[in-house]
């Protein structure tokens, strides 16, 4: 699939010509951070969920989880950053890309990255915090969309990501819708937890002394309010109204379904 194609695809999702684009660079970051750092890490978080599960949520993060013991430079990143988006930049007409490391420390790195008139397309976020099981991790192999680089990315399992979204939901200060969305996209796909899977989110529930009422709270949460707010700048038109005229049921129940036994009692902290 040609560049053209992959713009096409992301179009016809629901994306934005610009948001499209911004994507597509995206993706062409993650080859060439895994051609430069292999084995370094894997994809999560809603990037995954675009370039494998046909998400139609805009994510303007490339995240990624550290696999090793110490995480690559933030200046190296940058530098690979620079030099492998130049091409595709010069391709669309316009100058870039412009490298900023905003965070840098033992436990996060971002970089953001930006068209030369300072106009954000993505940010790159590698951090340590995440659970990364070895048997949850899929490899694709991805082809440069400006060179004939070929390279082995690795991801998060849509199983493992479901955990990581129910994690994120008991774990966040503060309820982020997306969380729902993202466990909904992922469970219409088929994905479930496994025992293993479902018995690391129990540890977590009673490490984290979340009870059915807590849960309860936080799924009367999601309500249109917070939607609106939350998923209407980011989902196609269509796609956004079909859960509004649901009350955004489809949602809450996704998080009741993930959390059923805790709700029903069926183990104790």
């Amino acid at each position: 699939m040609n560049t053209e194609q992959r713009l096409q695809v992301l179009r016809s999702r629901g994306y934005s010509a610009e948001r499209a684009e911004a994507l597509v660079l995206l993706r062409e970051a993650a080859v060439v951070l895994f051609s430069a750092f292999p084995d370094s890490f894997v994809i999560f978080g809603g990037a995954n969920l675009i370039l494998f599960h046909g998400s139609m949520r805009h994510s303007a993060d490339l995240d990624l989880l550290s696999t090793g013991a110490e995480m690559p430079d933030s200046r190296q990143m940058a530098a690979v950053l620079e030099a492998g988006l130049k091409p595709l930049c010069q391709l669309w007409g316009f100058e870039g890309p412009k490298v900023q490391i905003t965070v840098s420390d033992e436990s996060l790195k971002k970089i953001l990255v930006s068209k030369s008139d300072g106009t954000a397309l993505f940010t790159v976020d590698l951090t340590r915090m995440g659970t990364i099981l070895a048997g949850e991790i899929e490899e694709h192999t991805f082809e440069s969309a400006s060179s004939s680089t070929t390279v082995t990315i690795k991801a998060a399992s849509r199983d493992l990501l479901l955990l990581q979204k129910a994690e994120a939901f008991i774990r966040r200060r503060a309820v982020k819708v997306r969380d729902a969305y993202d466990a909904k996209l992922l469970v219409d796909g088929g994905a479930a937890l496994g025992s293993g899977l479902q018995q690391h989110l129990d540890d977590d529930l009673r490490w984290e002394e979340f009870g059915a009422e807590q849960i309860r709270e936080r799924i009367a949460q999601i309500d249109a309010r917070r939607c609106q707010a939350e998923l209407a700048n980011v989902l196609p038109e269509k796609v956004f109204n079909e859960l509004r005229e649901k009350d955004f049921q489809p949602l809450r129940d996704v998080f009741l379904r993930i959390f059923s036994g805790r709700l029903k009692g069926e183990f104790q902290s």
